[in-house]
């Protein structure tokens, strides 16, 4: 089984629409998905075959929509209840030009909230694999989920950035995955080149982490392994249609493909295709789409 935890899960009201700022704009279409960078990884975990549950907290009216929607995805899922009127949060996303996002905040957790959630968490097993993913509303509640399940022997993978990052480190995550401009944030850096990029996924293998995936766009990724071992591979080409949910689904096709070979290489060419299928899709990709893409991504291995 394979958990995703999402601290602030929202419904996404997606648009099709060329923002105007100053005017009244009309949609050409719309459409409402649940969101959250674990519960995106979730969904695609099942679409491409893995055992899934999406974990987290849930509040009032949207959150309950969100639930409905993960049922009719058929997502299983454990959305804690966040009382006192509470809501969760709505994003709005403009996919015209110019693509446009307009988070929410989302309710604030109590200590009383994170208690249950970590209590819900102490039923992970040392066989089981947990994704965190997203922004850390409270950096030492995000140290506290990692450090259990660090102490829980599972396959741990951070999703985050800036200052949570750092501090989540120190439990060695299996695997983390900054895209390209986060890296160069987290070192003060801009345009990183590629072996710049590789030299600081190595400066963070020294913080803790054990393996490093850098997701760079349209550029593809590539994947620095503990024993040194450097993987790159490009990105498909096509026409780009989204790039909500692109990330979350190159976790979780590297997550599916290791379970299926056993081998970073294979991992990062089926990484690459899923979120290759999400970005050449309305919104996260098929197994099918992302199984055709496979056959066009190129794994290379570089020496050190």
């Amino acid at each position: 089984m394979i958990y995703t935890i999402t601290t602030n899960p929202s419904l996404d009201y997606t648009v099709d629409a060329d923002l105007v700022p100053g005017e009244v704009n009309r949609t050409r279409s719309e459409v409402i998905y649940p969101g959250g960078k674990g519960i995106n990884v979730s969904i695609m975990l099942q679409r491409l075959g893995m055992e899934t549950k999406a974990l987290g907290f849930a509040a009032g009216h949207i959150g309950q929509a969100i639930r409905d929607l993960l049922d009719d995805l058929g997502c299983p899922h454990r959305l804690l209840e966040l009382e006192g009127g509470r809501q969760s949060r709505i994003n709005v996303k403009f996919t015209g030009k110019p693509e446009t996002a307009v988070n929410g905040r989302g309710p604030d957790l109590t200590q009383a909230d994170m208690d249950r959630l970590l209590e819900l968490l102490g039923g992970v097993k040392k066989e089981d694999g947990a994704v965190l993913s997203g922004w850390a509303q409270s950096i030492p509640f995000y140290v506290s989920i990692m450090k259990l399940l660090s102490d829980s022997g599972c396959t741990t993978v951070l999703d985050c950035a800036g200052e949570a990052l750092w501090q989540c480190l120190a439990c060695r995550p299996f695997l983390i995955k900054p895209n390209i401009q986060e890296l160069g944030d987290l070192f003060g850096f801009e345009d990183l080149e590629f072996m710049e990029g590789v030299d600081l996924a190595r400066q963070l293998q020294n913080e803790g982490a054990r393996n490093v995936v850098v997701s760079m766009g349209g550029g593809g990724a590539f994947l620095l392994t503990e024993d040194q071992q450097l993987y790159s591979a490009k990105a498909c080409t096509g026409r780009v249609s989204n790039t909500v949910g692109a990330g979350d689904s190159l976790v979780a096709g590297i997550l599916t493909g290791l379970k299926q070979w056993e081998d970073f290489g294979k991992a990062l060419q089926m990484g690459v295709a899923a979120g290759s299928a999400t970005a050449f899709s309305g919104w996260l990709g098929t197994r099918a789409l992302t199984e055709e893409l496979m056959e066009r991504v190129k794994v290379e291995k570089i020496p050190l």
